[in-house]
């Protein structure tokens, strides 16, 4: 964001206050606590979080176009059709930016991290027909098929069959020293939401964007697996003072 959109944005937050964090992230709390609400719809509503009036329904027919233009609605059909043709790429340039953590910027854009480019496969196949799941490895995203359990994609690095000994492989690389096969397992999808705020988390700290953390911390406190940081989010949104 130019320096010019970063004052707005901010003087956007700080005119409104917590009062007004807290409002942003009541609809991802509520999509956090409702009962069979698909991953994207989670993820949109982590992104509304960082971008008030978001256009979910427009994100969401995006993925359906991306679905409606798969020739092949095979698993092999939808990764050959996102990541086969380079439609969608892994962004090496820019990695830690928050948007690749926000699902409608990863798809306008058609680049994003390991994690959110799971996600758009994962949803393009859901609407084709084909269950696949996020298959969160240390350090790196995989989407793997549950009725497969020899069979992963890679859509960072747009490779797909991979087996488990190529997932090993790739974890040792990666520096991981001691394997374990729940580093294959399919992911929650509470989880993966989980993880795209760590990431979230770590970018924000990274470029100081302060207002943005304070944005993700609250939503951080909606999720019992982050209760213990209720003093790191005191301490972030004292920024709105």
């Amino acid at each position: 964001m130019a320096a010019d959109g970063s004052r707005r944005y901010r003087r956007d937050v700080d005119s409104t206050g917590r009062s007004e964090i807290r409002r942003r992230v009541e609809p991802f709390a509520a999509a956090r606590s409702a009962d069979g609400v698909d991953l994207d719809e989670q993820a949109l509503a982590l992104s509304a979080v960082l971008q008030p009036g978001l256009d979910v329904f427009g994100a969401q027919a995006s993925l359906d176009q991306l679905a409606a233009d798969c020739p092949t609605p095979t698993r092999e059909g939808v990764f050959n059709h996102l990541y086969g043709s380079g439609l969608f790429v892994g962004d090496r340039s820019n990695y830690h930016d928050w948007r690749n953590s926000c699902l409608d910027q990863v798809v306008a854009a058609r680049r994003g991290m390991p994690i959110t480019l799971a996600v758009v496969s994962v949803e393009v196949a859901r609407r084709v027909g084909v269950r696949l799941v996020g298959v969160g490895m240390p350090g790196h995203f995989l989407v793997g098929d549950p009725d497969d359990p020899e069979w992963f994609a890679d859509p960072f690095h747009a490779r797909t069959g991979l087996t488990v000994t190529d997932c090993r492989e790739l974890a040792v690389h990666m520096g991981v020293s001691r394997w374990s096969q729940r580093f294959v397992e399919p992911t929650p999808n509470r989880m993966i939401i989980a993880r795209m705020l760590n990431n979230l988390k770590l970018s924000c700290e990274r470029s100081g964007d302060r207002v943005r953390l304070a944005l993700v911390m609250q939503a951080r406190a909606v999720l019992p697996e982050f209760v213990a940081e209720r003093d790191e989010v005191v301490q972030a949104l004292a920024v709105l003072n």
